[in-house]
Parts: structure tokens; sequence; C-alpha cells
């Protein structure tokens, strides 16, 4: 009975480890866009889910910003169908994800070691405190 349990903690602490830890292929990158996902992870090279962007939008139409949006609301229908407002959703959704993704990039440059660890706020805190001793 004991070894059951114990071979029921092993295979859990082993699903827990892989889960923690996904490798996404290029395939993957070009198919969907993980880069939302990657994003939003602390422990995520930086160089890694700039290639996911890239790569996503290499093979899909990159959303147009809002500045090129105004005065289209005159252009649509007064009352579009079901379809196209789903697809008008679908389309704010990634118009979004991609100025997530932009902001982020601007936030995080500064703190990108050369092989893509960004550094955490705790790293970052410590480099602070140890410039604003020396002066």
């Amino acid at each position: 009975m004991n070894k059951f349990y114990l071979l029921i903690i092993c295979c859990c602490c082993t699903y827990a480890a892989t889960a923690q830890s996904t490798v996404y292929s290029e395939r993957d990158y070009a198919r969907k866009p993980v880069w939302i996902e990657m994003i939003k992870d602390t422990s995520v090279n930086f160089f890694e889910a700039e290639k996911a962007f890239k790569t996503y939008f290499r093979n899909h139409e990159k959303p147009e910003g809002e500045q090129e949006d105004i005065g289209e609301h005159e252009k649509r229908e007064k009352n579009p169908s079901k379809r196209e407002q789903r697809e008008m959703q679908r389309e704010n959704h990634m118009r979004m994800d991609v100025k997530r993704y932009e902001y982020w990039r601007d936030r995080m440059l500064p703190y990108v070691l050369p092989d893509g660890h960004i550094l955490t706020p705790t790293e970052r805190l410590k480099i602070w405190k140890d410039n604003s001793s020396r002066q």
C-alpha cells in the first residue's frame, strides 16, 4: 500500500515538474500566439519571446493600431452580422495583446542579460541599492 502511495506522489511530482517548463517549437511559434503566454511567465527568455512574436507575425497579419482606425466606424455597417462581430472582437483582442507585448518589451529591455535572462524584481532592487549606496 505504501508503494502505491509513493508511486502516486512520484507521478504527481513528475507531472508538476514537466508542466512548468513548457518548450515550444518553431511550428508552435508560427501557428499559435504563444508569445502571449510567454510574456506572463517571469522566467521566460527574452529572446525566445521576441522570436515567437516575430515568427507568429511573419505568418499572420499584424493588427493595425488605433491611429489607423480613426474614422473607421463611419465605414462599418450599422448592424454587422454575428460573424463580423466575432471577427472584430478577435481583432481587438489581438490588437490589445500586441500592445501588451510591446509595453512588456519596452519595460524589460533594460533588464535583459546577454543570454536572454530577465532580471527579477529582487535582482533589480539589489542593483539599485548597490548603486545608490555608492553615491
